[in-house]
């Protein structure tokens, strides 16, 4: 007949087998925001300026909580994407809004809230960014192209602090995603008499 001692070190290492195996895996890493793989966009100006023109109103601002915020991560694409190739013209980079919104979310209530696990914060991001350009001379030329772009996501209320801070840069690196391929676009064709390439 097993000793107390035994039993006892058998359900010990029965419950931390368990609560290894209960473990949630880790989350993977977000990819980094980056886009020097995509070609730069060579406009013939003197200049690109980016100003930062976003002011938080109303609302629990987190954008500050991310490893990348979403102004620095516009501003890291416009040196990345957009050479000055020289002449007179000028190209101005705008933020217009760079948020990140923090929303708190209704958690079921009574025996049943007790056991489950809620969604229990929505983190609503939006990047809006003017480029605008002008070049003067005998053809001269004024365009601007404008670009809104928005992503929401939910966490649990058992989420670790790393998972979320991963999970404010994966908001900011899809926004960034989206807005690349739409300021190209945009600055392709509102912009085009300044493209070189």
């Amino acid at each position: 007949m097993p000793s107390r001692r035994f039993v006892l070190a058998a359900g010990i290492a029965a419950l931390a087998l368990s609560a290894c195996q209960s473990a949630p895996p880790p989350r993977p890493a977000p990819r980094p925001i980056d886009f020097s793989n995509f070609g730069p966009i060579v406009l013939n100006a003197g200049s690109i300026d980016v100003v930062d023109a976003y002011r938080p109103n109303g609302g629990v601002h987190v954008e500050g909580r991310s490893a990348v915020p979403p102004a620095q991560a516009v501003r890291l694409w416009a040196s990345e994407r957009l050479r000055a190739a020289g002449g007179p013209g000028r190209v101005r980079v705008t933020i217009r809004d760079a948020s990140i919104v923090e929303a708190q979310l209704q958690k079921t209530g009574g025996v049943k809230g007790y056991f489950t696990n809620d969604q229990a914060q929505r983190y609503d991001g939006r990047i809006e960014v003017e480029v605008s350009g002008e070049a003067p001379g005998e053809t001269s030329f004024r365009g601007s192209t404008r670009s809104i772009v928005t992503y929401s996501t939910t966490v649990p209320e058992n989420i670790s602090l790393a998972d979320r801070e991963a999970t404010f840069l994966e908001i900011t690196r899809r926004m960034m995603d989206d807005l690349n391929g739409r300021l190209d676009a945009g600055i392709r064709k509102d912009l085009g008499p300044m493209v070189r390439r």
